[in-house]
């Protein structure tokens, strides 16, 4: 690995800690403004503060450049649309393990969208990651409850972010990427808040240091920071390092808002970590497995 590959990876690794905690934060910022309401304050306010601190490299946008950045954007959209909207009826760490799922959908969706390849250890790693994401989200025999099955379509639309970041980000300015994303983003929340909410934004004042937090750290400095690190880590690797957002964001809920994990859950978590070892590193790094892989990959 080469070195700008090593700060690549630890980058992301500080993304993975600030979207970790932010799930906590939302919830628990959600008590006081209403939903839209604060993904637009988040979205406006760090397409703003992007846009303020980068404005020579605004210069000159090109139409291709816009779409890219736009499509970006919608995926964008979508991933927090269901997160807010699931994150009101499920917990904040269920959440954050069923998103960090993105690790799973990642190399479907590139087969499906690119052409890519699939392995048996990406089989087998997805069919443990269900049983597991089953032990963490099936409270009851009802089965998912309507905040799970909204956090799944969220975690495809991250696949589908990190998917298409890793196609432009060669093309394209990082920066330019980010800030575009977060005015599309920022834009579709202002519209739902207008018509959903009003434009009133109430508890924001109340809410100020929580804002600053997700506007700055979680958002500015965590996308930012993903867009450039995609320059020289693959979506597969990338999304493989974000899974520590998962572990950030349980152990945070546990001591931010004093939520449990119950035994069984705690099992689903061990399941779906083993799950995406398995399908990332097909366990090249056991050297009894090193022969084992290689009879499996000559046998494919």
């Amino acid at each position: 690995m080469t070195n700008k590959k090593r700060i690549a990876a630890m980058a992301l690794v500080f993304v993975a800690l600030a979207w970790g905690t932010s799930y906590a934060i939302i919830k628990d910022s959600l008590e006081r403004i209403q939903p839209f309401s604060l993904m637009t304050i988040r979205f406006m306010g760090s397409a703003l503060l992007l846009s303020l601190l980068y404005a020579p490299k605004l210069k000159g946008l090109t139409l291709e450049t816009i779409k890219r950045g736009g499509l970006i954007g919608l995926f964008m959209f979508g991933a927090f649309l269901a997160l807010i909207i699931g994150i009101q009826y499920t917990t904040a760490s269920k959440q954050s393990f069923i998103i960090g799922a993105y690790v799973l959908f990642v190399p479907f969706l590139s087969y499906i969208l690119n052409g890519t390849s699939l392995d048996r250890y990406s089989i087998i790693g997805a069919l443990l990651a269900i049983v597991g994401l089953g032990m963490l989200t099936l409270d009851s025999v009802d089965g998912l409850n309507f905040g799970d099955v909204v956090t799944i379509f969220c975690s495809i639309c991250f696949a589908l972010h990190m998917i298409y970041i890793e196609r432009y980000c060669h093309r394209e300015d990082p920066i330019v990427l980010t800030i575009l994303q977060f005015w599309t983003t920022g834009i579709l929340f202002f519209i739902l808040t207008a018509f959903k909410e009003g434009l009133a934004f109430t508890g924001a004042l109340a809410s100020a240091k929580t804002l600053a937090y997700l506007v700055v750290v979680a958002t500015v400095l965590a996308f930012a920071t993903q867009n450039v690190a995609q320059k020289y880590i693959s979506s597969i690797g990338t999304s493989l390092i974000l899974t520590l957002e998962a572990v950030f964001g349980s152990l945070f809920a546990v001591w931010y808002l004093h939520e449990s994990m119950s035994a069984t859950m705690a099992l689903g978590c061990v399941l779906v970590f083993i799950g995406i070892i398995t399908q990332q590193t097909k366990w090249k790094f056991l050297p009894w497995t090193k022969k084992k892989t290689e009879e499996w990959a000559r046998g494919q």
